[in-house]
């Protein structure tokens, strides 16, 4: 087993990133920040105040404590959602750009009508 020590908060903020499979890109614009400033999160040059803090736990589901300090963390192992394995095969099967947010937002409205209609 191998043991992944993550020592700071932007080694954190990273490993959650790329966990997601988000671009600095893609993660910067869900919270409304620039490319830049994530990248100073992650290397440790630039902290987020208290409410983008949680923000950011919140969207990965660990807590603050955790994010911030790196302990009381327990792993779980990340399971996709049906609705998220077919948005990534539609994405990649046609080629969706989902920088834009409307076409993110559309698309989710879309397979959420096809889930609810199949229960």
């Amino acid at each position: 087993m191998e043991v992944l020590l993550l020592r700071t908060f932007g080694e954190r903020l990273a490993y959650l990133r790329y966990r997601k499979d988000l671009s600095q890109e893609e993660f910067a614009k869900h919270l409304n920040i620039g490319k830049s400033t994530l990248g100073m999160y992650e290397t440790n040059k630039r902290e987020p105040g208290h409410e983008m803090t949680a923000q950011i736990a919140a969207f990965f589901e660990v807590s603050v404590d955790w994010l911030t300090t790196g302990k009381e963390f327990k792993h779980k192992p990340m399971s996709a959602t049906q609705e998220e394995i077919v948005i990534k095969d539609l994405v990649a099967r046609y080629n969706i750009n989902l920088s834009n947010p409307r076409t993110r937002e559309k698309l989710e409205k879309i397979i959420q009508l096809v889930f609810d209609d199949l229960q």
